[in-house]
């Protein structure tokens, strides 16, 4: 049976509702429902639907299909349809309800000096071949406290492998218990800003998204009452 005029635009409707306001969601359902990785599945876009099936349209101009079962009976299940299936990907995907859609920079007076300090103990890192005898950064090492620049660049060789190490398992500690499931995508602004923030800083960062995430969460609770 050809679709009536009505049916034609609840469609239209409903694609629309969806690649405006739940890119996600359809992101979780290739990942889900078609086990496609989380690259090929960004951006993806539903371009067609019936009642009995969805189609959506990745990047690289793929079309994936995915079964409704069992069939709607008609479009107003639509909506509590895609809900279930948003629930049941996020479920599998162990992806969280609470999204994380900007990044948080150090604000409290604490969290800035010591993001400033660590990004000087990077610089001091990479640059420490140019601290020598004559230089002016030598020159400034010198007010080291308990024995100038010379015991200054000791410590930095003695920790710049540990100190790069362990920011980079910090690091991707991060995106895997952290970003992946509060719906970061890898690769995005935002995953990036994270991600560099936490190769400078650590630990800081695990306490700032932790602290985002726990407001988050109550705003989400005082939003059901």
């Amino acid at each position: 049976m050809a679709d009536t005029p009505q049916d034609e635009a609840a469609k239209a409707r409903i694609i629309k509702h969806m690649n405006a306001d739940h890119a996600d969601s359809l992101f979780y359902y290739l990942q889900h429902f078609c086990k496609l990785s989380s690259r090929n599945a960004h951006g993806a876009t539903l371009s067609s639907i019936s009642l009995s099936s969805m189609t959506l349209k990745t990047t690289d101009g793929k079309t994936h299909t995915i079964p409704l079962n069992p069939p709607m009976k008609s479009w107003s299940e639509a909506r509590t349809r895609s809900v279930e299936m948003d629930r049941e990907a996020r479920s599998a995907l162990d992806i969280s309800s609470i999204r994380i859609t900007e990044y948080e920079p150090p604000r409290k007076p604490v969290q800035v000096v010591l993001f400033a300090i660590l990004t000087l103990t990077w610089l001091a890192c990479i640059f420490q071949s140019f601290i020598v005898p004559g230089s002016w950064l030598y020159k400034v090492a010198e007010f080291f406290p308990g024995g100038g620049a010379e015991t200054f660049l000791w410590m930095i060789r003695k920790m710049t492998w540990g100190f790069i190490g362990l920011h980079i398992v910090e690091s991707f500690l991060l995106d895997r218990i952290r970003l992946r499931k509060h719906g970061v995508v890898r690769g995005t602004a935002v995953w990036w800003k994270w991600i560099g923030s936490c190769l400078i800083e650590g630990f800081a960062c695990f306490q700032r998204i932790d602290a985002t995430i726990e407001r988050r969460t109550k705003e989400a609770e005082k939003a059901k009452h």
